[in-house]
């Protein structure tokens, strides 16, 4: 999903929201509708929120009817029950939960209908697009937003799904904007924590990714529709679906039960997502030869830093039998700046034992394989430092025999079948407990799988891409028994087509908990629908040749799909579906080749596409390095270059210029470059970097903006060209620059700067030194709320202060059970000292709205309460490595590491049971806090 598609869409809703914010709220133009049966307060309430309704049930539903009749079903449930209960001053968030169960609903009639039109010949409805990878991630993320109580979810609906600013979102739910900046930190930080529990931390990517998800449709010809329906004009089909809803006690508000399963897969997925993106934007080293036009054939440029920390990894490949596998070939996938590559490891194969023990350079890191003749491939992550022992299980060799038809159910030869994701089971030998855990939801506690992706490169040779026959027949061969595996058949004439095969005998079935569709056993049918072959030449604008190299990569589909012109700057894009709105390919020129990167529409006509020609505009080639202000170091960072249009009209000349390059905008993927080459105007325009997680906790943020002052609003920087906006609190600094006209090439460099440093100590009550405390605040590090590990000794040091701000440190020594806090000052004179006292702790009981205990384990928050002159980091603050604690079977839970004289404020939900909020406490230095019975009930609307 491009990120210049989140932008546009959330200037679509503003533009329908912008009219009526200062009139009336949700919960008016309901009473207003019931009372005086005022259809315009309706229509009001519909054109505000449809996008988001819409956004919602087209990531539950491939078809677009199917999404638009549940989105229509959804506001007639709306207009049924807005006589009855409470309303709050917005009804997104109680949209938002109903969209999801209707759409759930209509998906399973769906498959049953799909199931009863079932024929031999053509076993699954062709819709292969819409229903992969890219929904995948959607699933999760809404999953988790589902999870989420009510007044942590709707700011995120209202920001990232209906694209509303900040003080738009907080004058809907009518809070201050203090408190609703609170509520959204605390809910990106629940989100981080639910899918970091399965293996990934979340990024604020995953949101836009939501929010630029495919509507399909018009919200203003949706409106009408929705309008008809509400007046008694409804379809069958949407009539049944509000009447399932109904019958289904969609009213009573069911509490987060998220089920684990996948959800570790899909996160990683993200990351996967992530870096085939970037891959996208840094293409590999194509070779061409040297032209008039300059269009080269050079590589971005490699690291100029020195090589990083090395990392151990040690371990052992064991066989099905559990016994050491000697000579098992090890491989390493990692990204190195342009591409996610597979290499040999430094230790080639184990040992005749089976083990391994190598070191390798942090900035490697990335998954370990193993291989074996006759077995499939085993892997595990190394992502994680410092990383632990190892054990790659691998699995006897399971071929996936499957065949490729056509509409008409005949065989179709010729077409490639590639693997470009694999899942594992998690901690066991056998797909068992998962593949009853998705068929059997209700009755099996959630089991994750692990995943491996490649997009790209068809896992470098490690699993070869085959070739249907004249039968329609292939086999793959080298996955290994229980994997998922996914499937993408290509081809120039058929839609790119993807699917989830088990490589064991299994019936095949539907997967609801993940929105995976329909999966099938190691005997695959893939159905080829045809469409139109899509290819064309890149060339300069101005002279005609060719630039050989220039890479084009497929946006708004679920897929990732590409093609890299040849020599003569002809390239063919692989199936590419018709009907599919905003269908558009981002053209990344190779290299170091001066020319923008822009955005062209893929023509939905087949003599258009047959022809479909990208003339790219040659630009100034520019050189950004990024340094340290003080050592004058390199910096691995993100870089970000844009242009005002009111600044420098030499846009114009390119009105479809792209400027979303992912690898220097996304805060969670890893910087690996402290030099950029890349293509500017004459003229004015913005230059931003940031060093990224965790280095960018040593630098100031928003050094610079000043100088952009006129296009800020509410923490953003707004109207750039090409591009999203850009959160200032996610850029360390920020340039503007002036190119000449006649500039051959152009040269700049962006300082971070470390700002001040205040430095202190850890003492307990006798005045000796405290050694291995862990520490909260002493990086600037905005939306991280983690712990940093022991220390090695008592000192510390704040970093990144400005003169005179002000920012509260935290630290919890666990062995001791001690903690302490103390609010460093910019600029200070004398060193801190931090008295280290017995901790306090919080103990309760868990009970539901029946007075029964509810054992298990606790969603608690707890969160201290700011003060508005002081800058303390994100929320919520938990003991370190606490996942929220866990209740016996009596209800009863006890919270540790709570730091002496700090106020806090809980929050508390039950598995299964709804949530509560608590009253404030202040944490007392060795005492214990009975907060009682914490009783949770669903929350009404």
């Amino acid at each position: 999903m491009s990120a210049r598609r989140t932008a546009a869409l959330r200037k679509v809703v503003r533009t329908v929201a912008a009219p009526d914010r200062g009139g009336a709220t949700d919960r008016e133009l309901l009473d207003r509708f019931v009372r005086e049966n005022d259809q315009s307060a309706f229509e009001t309430l519909v054109t505000r929120h449809t996008g988001m309704v819409l956004g919602v049930c087209r990531r539950a539903l491939p078809k677009v009817q199917d999404a638009e009749d549940a989105c229509q079903a959804t506001f007639m449930v709306l207009a049924r029950k807005a006589g009855a209960g409470h309303w709050q001053e917005s009804v997104a968030n109680w949209l938002y939960t109903t969209a999801r169960k209707v759409a759930r609903n209509a998906r399973v009639a769906a498959e049953r209908r799909a199931r009863r039109e079932e024929t031999v010949a053509v076993p699954e409805s062709v819709e292969p697009v819409d229903r992969m990878t890219g929904r995948e991630l959607l699933a999760a993320l809404d999953a988790a937003l589902d999870g989420l109580p009510a007044r942590y979810r709707e700011p995120l609906v209202l920001c990232y799904l209906e694209g509303l600013t900040r003080d738009e979102a907080a004058y809907r739910l009518g809070v201050p904007l203090a408190t609703l900046h609170t509520r959204i930190d605390r809910a990106r930080k629940r989100l981080h924590e639910v899918l970091t529990k399965a293996g990934c931390a979340l990024g604020a990517g995953l949101l836009a990714l939501a929010a630029s998800s495919p509507a399909g449709a018009s919200p203003q010809r949706l409106v009408k529709s929705v309008l008809a329906s509400v007046s008694g004009s409804a379809p069958a089909a949407v009539g049944e679906l509000a009447k399932r809803a109904a019958m289904n006690g969609l009213f009573k508000t069911t509490v987060f039960a998220l089920a684990v399963v996948g959800i570790g897969a899909l996160c990683v997925g993200l990351v996967a997502l992530g870096s085939t993106r970037a891959a996208s934007e840094a293409p590999e080293p194509v070779s061409a030869p040297a032209s008039a036009n300059g269009a080269g054939a050079a590589a971005p440029p490699a690291e100029v830093n020195p090589a990083g920390k090395r990392v151990e990894v040690r371990g052992t490949v064991l066989g099905p039998d559990d016994k050491p596998v000697g000579g098992a070939k090890l491989f390493l996938r990692h990204w190195d700046g342009s591409r996610d590559r597979t290499v040999p490891a430094p230790q080639v194969a184990a040992g005749a034992d089976g083990t391994f023990a190598f070191t390798m350079d942090d900035s490697e890191m990335g998954t370990l394989v193993a291989t074996a003749p006759g077995h499939g491939l085993a892997w595990a992550s190394l992502y994680f430092h410092p990383v632990p022992a190892l054990t790659l299980h691998l699995t006897p060799d399971e071929p996936i025999r499957g065949r490729v038809m056509n509409l008409e159910g005949k065989p179709v030869a010729g077409v490639t079948v590639s693997v470009t994701g694999m899942f594992q089971p998690h901690k066991e030998k056998t797909l068992d407990r998962w593949l009853k855990s998705v068929r059997n939801p209700k009755d099996e506690e959630g089991v994750s799988v692990v995943p491996l992706y490649d997009y790209v490169s068809g896992f470098a040779g490690l699993l070869v891409p085959v070739t249907s026959d004249r039968d329609g027949k292939f086999e793959i061969r080298g996955l290994g028994r229980d994997r998922v595996a996914i499937l993408r058949a290509t081809g120039p004439a058929i839609a790119t087509h993807e699917l989830r095969a088990v490589t064991r005998e299994v019936e095949r079935f539907n997967d609801p908990l993940n929105n995976w569709g329909t999966i099938q056993g190691a005997d695959p049918v893939v159905v080829a629908a045809p469409v139109p072959v899509t290819t064309g030449r890149v060339i300069d604008s101005a002279s005609g040749k060719p630039i050989p190299g220039t890479v084009l990569h497929v946006e708004h589909l679920s897929q990732s799909l590409s093609a890299t012109a040849d020599k003569d700057g002809r390239f063919t894009l692989p199936g590419l579906p018709q009907g599919k709105p905003g269908l558009s390919v981002i053209v990344i020129p190779p290299g170091r080749a001066p020319y923008h990167p822009v955005r062209e529409a893929v023509p939905d006509d087949a003599t258009e596409r047959a022809a479909f020609d990208v003339k790219l505009v040659r630009g100034i080639p520019a050189t950004v390095k990024i340094i340290d202000k003080v050592t004058r170091k390199p910096v691995k960072s993100h870089i970000r270059y844009g242009v005002f249009p009111d600044d420098n009209p030499n846009v114009k000349a390119v009105p479809n210029v792209w400027h979303d390059r992912e690898w220097s905008d996304a805060p969670d993927y890893i910087p690996r470059l402290s030099e950029f080459h890349i293509v500017v105007f004459p003229g004015k325009g913005l230059l931003a970097a940031s060093a990224g997680w965790p280095q960018g906790g040593n630098y100031l943020s928003g050094v610079g903006v000043a100088a952009f002052e006129k296009y800020r609003h509410e923490g953003q920087l707004y109207g750039l060209v090409g591009a999203t906006n850009i959160h200032v609190h996610e850029k360390h600094t920020f340039a503007a620059i002036d190119v000449p006209a006649d500039a051959k090439e152009f040269h700049f460099t962006l300082e971070l700067d470390p700002g001040l440093t205040m430095s202190g100590r850890l003492i307990d009550a006798d005045g000796k030194p405290v050694v291995g405390a862990e520490s909260f605040g002493l990086r600037n590090a905005p939306g991280d709320g983690n712990w940093a590990p022991p220390a090695s000794d008592e000192k510390f040091a704040a970093l990144a202060l400005r003169d005179g701000e002000k920012r509260r440190v935290m630290f919890v020594h666990s062995e001791r059970k001690l903690a302490g806090t103390a609010v460093v000052v910019g600029g200070a004179k004398e060193p801190v000292e931090v008295r280290m006292q017995p901790w306090g702790e919080a103990t309760g009981r868990m009970v539901g709205a029946d007075g029964k205990p509810v054992p298990g384990r606790i969603d608690l928050i707890y969160d201290v309460v700011r003060h508005p002159d002081l800058k303390l980091g994100s929320s919520p603050l938990c003991q370190p490595g606490s996942a929220g604690p866990e209740a016996g079977p009596d209800g009863r839970f006890r919270v540790t590491g709570l730091v002496p004289g700090l106020t806090y404020r809980w929050v508390a939900s039950g598995w299964k049971h709804g949530e509560a909020v608590l009253p404030d406490t202040i944490a007392k230095s060795g005492q214990t806090i009975d907060l009682g019975d914490v009783v949770v009930r669903p929350k009404q609307p």
